[in-house]
C-alpha cells in the first residue's frame, strides 16, 4: 500500500501540475509572438521591402490621438472641446479665443 500509492499520487499531482500550469504558460507564449508580429519595426522593414503594404492607422489609433491632445478650452459659441493647439472650433468653424 505505501510504495504503489506513493507513486501514483505523484503521477497523479504531476498530472494536475501540467494540466494547472501548462495553458497559463501556452497563453503567454500566444501573447509574446502575436506581441512579436505586432513589433512595428518588423512591419516597417518588411513595407520597405515591398512585402507587404503599408499599414493605414486604425480607428482606435486615430481616435487615441485625436483625444490625448484636448486641453481644458472650449468653444464660447457651441461649448465644443478644443483639441490642443487648434485655432478653429471643429463644429461651428469660429477662431477659439484663449479663455479656458
Amino acid at each position: 500500500m505505501g510504495v504503489s500509492s506513493t507513486g501514483e499520487l505523484l503521477v497523479r499531482l504531476a498530472v494536475a501540475a501540467v494540466a494547472i500550469v501548462g495553458p497559463t504558460l501556452l497563453y503567454l507564449a500566444l501573447w509574446r509572438v502575436l506581441a512579436w508580429l505586432r513589433d512595428d519595426a518588423l512591419i516597417d522593414r518588411l513595407a520597405s521591402r515591398g512585402v507587404v503594404e503599408a499599414p493605414r492607422p486604425a480607428p482606435a489609433d486615430v481616435l487615441a490621438s485625436a483625444t490625448a491632445g484636448i486641453d481644458g478650452r472650449r468653444c464660447s459659441d457651441c461649448g465644443t472641446r478644443a483639441v490642443a493647439g487648434a485655432r478653429w472650433c471643429r463644429r461651428c468653424r469660429r477662431e477659439l479665443g484663449g479663455e479656458s
